[in-house]
């Protein structure tokens, strides 16, 4: 039977080519040319990212992204009030596609990567692999944070026209932390670790 560890697949071309054994030495797919991408070191970075990612998703919600005073009144918006008032203005399909992509698939990627280290440390068995694989990608492709900070950042612009005293809060800048470590986890995971045995 062929180890299936010991095999790469050209992204290019689609060829399964045997894994040399030098990891520090790149190898070209002998049919297209391209460089075959070598497997990463399982991190623990990425742990550390997921859980860094939960614990400022949870500041995150307690801080207004962008407030301003109009008519002598404060005005302000957390990421929870957020989906709130869209679903207040009766933009049910919005609210819940902003709750779907921005609060609870970033949160669920974050979740999975961090069972997955729990099942591999601890050699439990709590999900099935393919479960948590699939996950992991699903999840991994339905979060759209950096889409809703465009679209702060489009807002300001447009609120900063009318009303002059519109500005970033604290919130704002704890959400590109939180989108900083969020990316980070999901570049130093490695989703081959979940199905190696």
């Amino acid at each position: 039977m062929i180890d299936l560890t010991k095999i790469v697949e050209c992204y290019s071309c689609g060829l399964f080519v045997k894994k040399g054994d030098n990891l520090n030495v790149s190898q070209i797919c002998p049919r297209c040319g391209n460089k075959l991408e070598t497997k990463q070191n399982f991190s623990i970075d990425s742990l550390f990212y997921a859980i860094s990612s939960l614990m400022l998703f949870f500041v995150l919600s307690l801080y207004p992204l962008i407030s301003l005073t109009l008519n002598e009144q404060q005005l302000d918006a957390n990421i929870l009030k957020t989906v709130y008032i869209l679903f207040e203005q009766d933009f049910y399909v919005v609210s819940f596609l902003v709750l779907f992509t921005i609060i609870l698939a970033p949160l669920f990627n974050s979740i999975i990567i961090i069972l997955i280290f729990v099942q591999l440390k601890f050699k439990v068995k709590i999900f099935k692999k393919s479960l948590l694989y699939d996950s992991y990608h699903f999840f991994k492709e339905w979060g759209f944070m950096e889409v809703f900070i465009i679209s702060l950042i489009v807002t300001y612009i447009k609120l900063v026209g009318m009303v002059s005293n519109t500005k970033f809060d604290f919130g704002f800048f704890v959400i590109l932390a939180y989108v900083f470590c969020f990316i980070m986890s999901n570049i130093k995971f490695d989703t081959s670790a979940i199905l190696d045995d």
